[in-house]
C-alpha cells in the first residue's frame, strides 16, 4: 500500500523527480552471516525493488563499513560483495556520516567509499580527506538539480582532517553550508545522523536544528541513527523527516543484548519525495517490513495501515507541541535502561578508559533522566506490593 502525506498546494512543475529516501543499512551480524560474500543477497531487497527503482534518486544511509574481517572486532562489518546488491536494489545515493562507519578505522572507510563507488552509488559526508568529505554531491535529474550535504552527529574525535573521515555535525556550518549550496541548485537535500535511539520523538533540539535547516534554504532534511520512525513535518514546499527507521538490520547486534521496541524497529517505510525547481511537490510512503528471515517487504494492508497510521499521529503530536512530555518519558525509560546495562558491561570487563571517555560526557540533562528512571521504577514497584482494598461486601 502507499498513503500520500503532503501535496503542495498550486501547481506542479511538467519537470520533476523524485527522491526515494529510506534509514539505516546495517549490512552486518545475521545479516552477513545469512548472505556470506554477498551470495543470495539480491533476496534483502527483492521485495522493494520496485519502490526503491522509482526513485531518481535512491538514498539510503550505510552504517556499516564494506571491508575485509577483523579477527579482533566481529561487529558491525559488512562484506564488501553487498555493494552490489545494494546498487542492484537501486540505491545511486549513500551517507557514510554516521556513528558506526570508522569501527574499523579510516582504511576500511576508505574501502567502504571505493566498494560503493565502483558500483556508480555516491558517497555523502564522507570522504578520503574532511575537505572532501564535506563536498555537496550534486545531481541532475529530470531537469532538476539537486544538491546534497551529509552530516553525522557522533561527537566523535577525528584529529586528522588529512586522512579519511565523515563531516561530525556542526549547526552553524551546515546552515553557512546549506545557504552556500542553495545558489548554486534548485533543491536542496540535508542528510543528518541524528537522534535518540528507541524513542518515537525527535529531541526538541534536533528539531529546532532541522527546522533552522529549512530556514536556511533547505527542501528536504533526512535524519536518521534512531532506528524507529520519528515522524516528519512538511510545508510550503519543505519537508523534514525526523528519523527514517531501519531499513536492514539485525537489531539484536551489539555488546548489550538490550533491543528496545524490536516491532517498531521491524517497522519503517520508503519516502517518496516528488521534487521539481520550486521544492516539494509531494509525499508519500510506502511502509515496509523486515521480515523474520531478514528480508525487506512491503508491509500488508493490515500492517501497512497501522505503520502509517502511527506516523501520522506522531507527526501530529510534534507539530502541536504535544509530544515533549512523552518525548521525556520515553526518553529516560527506554535510552537509561540501555545506558545502565552498557555501565554495568563495560565495569566487569574493566574496560575503564572507555568508561572514563564517556563519563566525561555527563550532562546535567543525563542526570535528569537517571532520576526520572528510578522515580519511575520506584512508582511501578510500590504499585505492585500496595495491598489490593478488599471490595467484598459479605
Amino acid at each position: 500500500m502507499r498513503r500520500t502525506l503532503y501535496r503542495r498546494s498550486g501547481e506542479v512543475d511538467v519537470e520533476r523527480c523524485r527522491l526515494v529516501a529510506v534509514g539505516d543499512l546495517m549490512l552486518s551480524g545475521a545479516v552477513e552471516k545469512r548472505f556470506p560474500g554477498g551470495a543470495g543477497a539480491d533476496a534483502l531487497f527483492a521485495g522493494v525493488r520496485e519502490a526503491l527503482r522509482s526513485g531518481d534518486v535512491v538514498f539510503g544511509n550505510l552504517e556499516t563499513p564494506l571491508c575485509a574481517p577483523a579477527p579482533d572486532r566481529p561487529l558491525f562489518r559488512g562484506d564488501p560483495a553487498m555493494a552490489a546488491a545494494i546498487a542492484g536494489a537501486g540505491f545511486n545515493l549513500l551517507s557514510l556520516a554516521n556513528n558506526h562507519i570508522l569501527e574499523f578505522g579510516p582504511g576500511p572507510l576508505l574501502e567502504s567509499i571505493e566498494h560503493v563507488e565502483r558500483h556508480g552509488i555516491r558517497v555523502l559526508g564522507a570522504g578520503a580527506t574532511r575537505e572532501i568529505a564535506g563536498r555537496p554531491v550534486v545531481m541532475e535529474r529530470r531537469g532538476v538539480r539537486i544538491g546534497c550535504l551529509g552530516y553525522g552527529r557522533t561527537l566523535q574525535e577525528q584529529k586528522d582532517p588529512t586522512i579519511p573521515g565523515f563531516i561530525e555535525w556542526d549547526e552553524a556550518a551546515a546552515v553557512e553550508a546549506v545557504a552556500a549550496l542553495r545558489k548554486r541548485v534548485d533543491c536542496v537535500v540535508v542528510s543528518v545522523h541524528m537522534g535518540f535511539m528507541w524513542i518515537d520523538y525527535p529531541n526538541p533540539v534536533f528539531k529546532q536544528s532541522a527546522d533552522r535547516l529549512l530556514s536556511a534554504g533547505a527542501h528536504v532534511v533526512l535524519m536518521h541513527h534512531a532506528h524507529v520512525l520519528q515522524g516528519y513535518a512538511a510545508d510550503d514546499g519543505r519537508v523534514a523527516v525526523y528519523n527514517l527507521g531501519n531499513f536492514i538490520a539485525d537489531i539484536w547486534e551489539g555488546e548489550t543484548g538490550v533491543t528496545p521496541v524490536p516491532d517498531r524497529q521491524r517497522e519503517s517505510a520508503i519516502y517518496m519525495i516528488d521534487l521539481d525547481r520550486r521544492g516539494v511537490a509531494g509525499i508519500g510512503i510506502v511502509p515496509i517490513v523486515m521480515t523474520d528471515d531478514l528480508r525487506v517487504v512491503e508491509a500488508d494492508e493490515f500492517r501497512g495501515k497501522a505503520i502509517a497510521d502511527r506516523l501520522e499521529r506522531i507527526s501530529t503530536e510534534i507539530r502541536s507541541g504535544a509530544y515533549l512530555k512523552e518525548y521525556a518519558r520515553q526518553r529516560a525509560e527506554l535510552n537509561t535502561g540501555n545506558i545502565l546495562v552498557w555501565l554495568i558491561l563495560h565495569v566487569k570487563k574493566g574496560n575503564w578508559g572507555e568508561l572514563g571517555r564517556n563519563l566525561v560526557r555527563v550532562r546535567p540533562e543525563h542526570a535528569a533522566m537517571l532520576g526520572r528512571f528510578l522515580w519511575n521504577r520506584i512508582k511501578g514497584l510500590w504499585r505492585r506490593e500496595r495491598p489490593v482494598p478488599d471490595t467484598d461486601a459479605s
